[in-house]
C-alpha cells in the first residue's frame, strides 16, 4: 500500500479551506483481497474483481469513494454487470467510452512510460454510505458529491477499445450513459469532441456565447496560467461544438456580454477521439461591496478578499475563471463586480490575522458587507531526530483541542530540510500537536503535545521523533 500527498495544509480550516487544501489518496497495485470497509452488499466481489490491477481511494477531506481499475472481455463484463444489477444502492450507472481507459493509480499523470502498464478496460466506482453523508454536508467548494444527488451513486467506466460492447449483457435496473462519438453524431476522425449548451440562468433561455478552451499550465512559482488554446461560437440555440480539441490539461470557460463568465469543466485529453458534453447556464452579475474591519473597529488595508461556495440562485456552484479573489483599499473597503447572483462565503485572509472560521456568508447583491478580523497566534514546531538523519517525509499535524470540526482551525504537512513547521494563522486557544513519518505507522507516532496559543505571539515546540 503507498499514499501519493494530494497538497500541503498549513494554517487552514480543518475540512472547510478557503486556500490550500490537502489530503492523502490511498491505493495500491494488484488483485489481492481488501477488507470490506462498509461498501453496500454485494460491492466487496465487484471490486475484489481477478482482473483488478490497481485501486484507490478518495477524494481528499475524508474519503470513502472506492476505485477499483480492472482489465476483462465482454463475457467478463458481463458476469460483473449482473453482479453489479444486484448492487444494494439505488444508482447504479454505466459509463461507455471511447478509447482505451489508463488507471489514475498507475499513471496519475498520463507519463507516456506508463501507459503500457496502465491499460484497463473497466473501472468500478463505489461509495461507503457514511463518508458519503458525511462529505455531503460540507461547503460547496469542498463537496464532491453531484448536484441533486440523494443517494451514493455506484458506477462502472467502460472504455470500448478494449471491449466488444454489442456482446456484452446489461441486466435491468442499471443506467447506460454512451458518451460514444457514434453515439452523438460523430466520428473517430472528428478527434476529440467537446460541445455544450449554454442558457439564461434566470429566463432559461439560449444565449450566443463564447466558449474558450484554456490550457491549464501549472508555473513553478506555484499558480496556473491559462491561454487560450481555441474557441467557439454558439449558434442561436446556445449550442456550440469543438472537433479535435488539443492534447493536455485544459478548462472549458463560457463567457456572454452582461453575464458573468463561468468555468463548465475540465479535461485531460489525449490523442485518442472521445465525446465530452459541457450544458452550462449563466446569469448576470449582482456586485458584493464593503470593508474588513480589526478587533478595535479600525479598517484593514490590503487584506486579500476571496469568494468561495458561490453558489447562483438557480444553477448550483458558479466557478470563476478569475476565481473571485481581491484587495481593500486604505479604507479596508472591497468591491466586487463580477459576482453572480445568488450566495456566497466570503474569506479574508492578511498575516498575523483570522476571519470567520466558515467564511461570511452574503446573498448578492449586498453593499456594506462588513467582515471582521481577529489577531492570530502562531506555532513554530522542530522535529528532534536526536541525532539521526530522518528517512523521508515527516508530518505534523495540529487540532483543536477536542478535535478537529467544520470550521476550526488546524492543519499538517510535512516538515521543511531544517526539520520544521511554521502554523502562522491560529486563534488563540489550545492546539493539539502529533507528528509521524509519512507514510508512517500509528507506533511511530509522538504525541500528543498540548499547546497554548496567544493572539499576536509564536510558540516553540519541539517534538522528539521516536
Amino acid at each position: 500500500m503507498s499514499r501519493i500527498a494530494t497538497g500541503l495544509l498549513l494554517t487552514v480550516l480543518a475540512l472547510s479551506a478557503p486556500q490550500e487544501a490537502s489530503a492523502l489518496i490511498t491505493g495500491g497495485t494488484g488483485n489481492a483481497p481488501l477488507r470490506d470497509p462498509g461498501w453496500p452488499a454485494g460491492a466487496a466481489a465487484i471490486f475484489n474483481h481477478a482482473g483488478r490491477i490497481a485501486w484507490w481511494e478518495g477524494p481528499p477531506f475524508g474519503g470513502g469513494q472506492w476505485h477499483a481499475e480492472c482489465r476483462g472481455d465482454a463475457k467478463v463484463l458481463s458476469a460483473v454487470l449482473a453482479d453489479f444489477a444486484k448492487l444494494e444502492v439505488k444508482v447504479k450507472k454505466v459509463v461507455l467510452h471511447d478509447g482505451v481507459g489508463h488507471s489514475f493509480w498507475i499513471a496519475p499523470n498520463r507519463e507516456p512510460e506508463k501507459l503500457a502498464a496502465a491499460k484497463m478496460d473497466w473501472a468500478f466506482t463505489v461509495w461507503v454510505q457514511a463518508s458519503w453523508e458525511q462529505l455531503r454536508n460540507l461547503p460547496p467548494d469542498l463537496n464532491p458529491t453531484g448536484p441533486g444527488e440523494t443517494s451514493p451513486p455506484s458506477q462502472i467506466d467502460v472504455y470500448a477499445a478494449g471491449i466488444d460492447w454489442a456482446a456484452v449483457t446489461v441486466p435491468a435496473g442499471i443506467e447506460v450513459d454512451d458518451q460514444r462519438l457514434v453515439t452523438h453524431g460523430f466520428t473517430a476522425a472528428d478527434g476529440a469532441v467537446l460541445e455544450g449548451k449554454v442558457t439564461d440562468l434566470t429566463t432559461g433561455q439560449p444565449l450566443a456565447a463564447t466558449m474558450r478552451l484554456q490550457r491549464v499550465e501549472p508555473q513553478e512559482k506555484g499558480g496556473y496560467l491559462y491561454p487560450v488554446a481555441a474557441e467557439a461560437k454558439a449558434d442561436g440555440q446556445g449550442r456550440w461544438v469543438l472537433k479535435k480539441a488539443p492534447v493536455g490539461w485544459v478548462r472549458v470557460v463560457v463567457e456572454a456580454e452582461g453575464f458573468v463568465p463561468r468555468v463548465a469543466g475540465y479535461a485531460r485529453l489525449d490523442d485518442q477521439p472521445r465525446w465530452q458534453s459541457y450544458d452550462i447556464g449563466l446569469i448576470r452579475s449582482a456586485p458584493v461591496s464593503g470593508r474588513v474591519i480589526d478587533e478595535d473597529d479600525k479598517p484593514m488595508a490590503d487584506v486579500d478578499v476571496s469568494f468561495g461556495n458561490v453558489q447562483a440562485a438557480s444553477g448550483g456552484k458558479y466557478e470563476s475563471p478569475s476565481e473571485y479573489k481581491f484587495k481593500t483599499d486604505a479604507e479596508g473597503r472591497f468591491r466586487a463586480e463580477q459576482i453572480p447572483a445568488g450566495t456566497a462565503s466570503i474569506w479574508v485572509h492578511k498575516p498575523g490575522h483570522y476571519g470567520p472560521g466558515l467564511g461570511h456568508t452574503v446573498s448578492s447583491p449586498v453593499t456594506d458587507v462588513e467582515v471582521r478580523m481577529n489577531r492570530a497566534g502562531s506555532v513554530r514546531v522542530t522535529v528532534d531526530f536526536a541525532g539521526k538523519e530522518r528517512s523521508g517525509d515527516y508530518v505534523v499535524k495540529i487540532s483543536p483541542e477536542g478535535g478537529d470540526v467544520v470550521g476550526s482551525f488546524g492543519g499538517s504537512g510535512n516538515i521543511d530540510a531544517e526539520n520544521r513547521m511554521n502554523f502562522t494563522v491560529l486563534p488563540p486557544g489550545r492546539y493539539v500537536l502529533t507528528g509521524r513519518p509519512n507514510p508512517g505507522s500509528d507506533s511511530e507516532e509522538v504525541g500528543p503535545v498540548m499547546i497554548d496559543v496567544k493572539g499576536g505571539q509564536q510558540a516553540e515546540v519541539t517534538l522528539k521523533a521516536k
